[in-house]
C-alpha cells in the first residue's frame, strides 16, 4: 500500500513540475496568438517580443511581431534593446542581403522592460528573415548600434522558435480572407 501511495504522489509531483515549467516558459516566452476584435472587424496575428540574440556573448536585443487583416502584405516588427536608449532604425542582413528599416511606426522609442520601436515591413521581407539561415540585425540608436544574430543555423536565439507558428496563423488568415 505505501508503495502505490509513494507512486501516486511522484506521479502528481511530475505532473505539477511538468504543468508548472509549461506555464512558466509561456510567460517568458509567449507564442504567436491570434486575436479577433468584433468591435471592427480587425484580425491581429500577435508574437510578443522576446529574446534575437543566439549567445550571451551578443547584445541583448529583442524581436516581437504583429499581422493585420487591415494591412496584410505588412507586418509590424517591435525591435527591442536592453537599457533606456533611443532606437532609430534596424538594418538586417539576411543571408547576405541588406534591408535597412528606417521609417519607425510610432514616433517614440517605448522605455519598459527594454527599450522598443515599432517599424514596418513587407510580409515578403519577413519570410525572407523568418526561412534565413543567418540573420544579423543591427539596432541603430542615436549615438551607436548594437548587434545580435538568429536564423535557422544559429540555435540559441528564442525568436528562432516563434516564425513557424506566427507564418501558420497568418497564412490561415490569410487564406480565410481569399474565400
Amino acid at each position: 500500500m505505501k508503495k502505490i501511495f509513494c507512486m501516486i504522489s511522484m506521479l502528481v509531483l511530475s505532473a505539477f513540475i511538468i504543468g508548472g515549467c509549461a506555464s512558466v516558459n509561456q510567460r517568458l516566452t509567449p507564442s504567436a496568438e491570434t486575436v479577433v476584435s468584433d468591435s471592427n472587424d480587425t484580425i491581429e496575428v500577435i508574437q510578443a517580443p522576446v529574446s534575437a540574440a543566439s549567445s550571451i556573448s551578443e547584445d541583448l536585443h529583442a524581436l516581437g511581431f504583429r499581422w493585420s487583416n487591415k494591412t496584410q502584405d505588412m507586418v509590424f516588427i517591435t525591435v527591442g534593446a536592453a537599457g533606456i536608449v533611443d532606437i532609430s532604425a534596424v538594418v538586417f542582413n539576411i543571408d547576405g542581403n541588406i534591408i535597412s528599416i528606417d521609417k519607425s511606426e510610432n514616433t517614440l522609442t517605448d522605455f519598459e522592460n527594454w527599450s522598443t520601436r515599432q517599424f514596418s515591413m513587407s510580409l515578403e521581407q519577413f519570410r525572407q528573415i523568418a526561412y534565413a539561415q543567418i540573420v544579423t540585425m543591427k539596432v541603430v540608436m542615436i549615438d551607436k548600434y548594437s548587434v545580435s544574430s538568429f536564423g535557422i543555423s544559429k540555435k540559441g536565439a528564442i525568436v528562432n522558435g516563434k516564425f513557424t507558428s506566427f507564418l501558420q496563423q497568418v497564412d490561415v488568415q490569410l487564406a480565410k480572407l481569399m474565400n
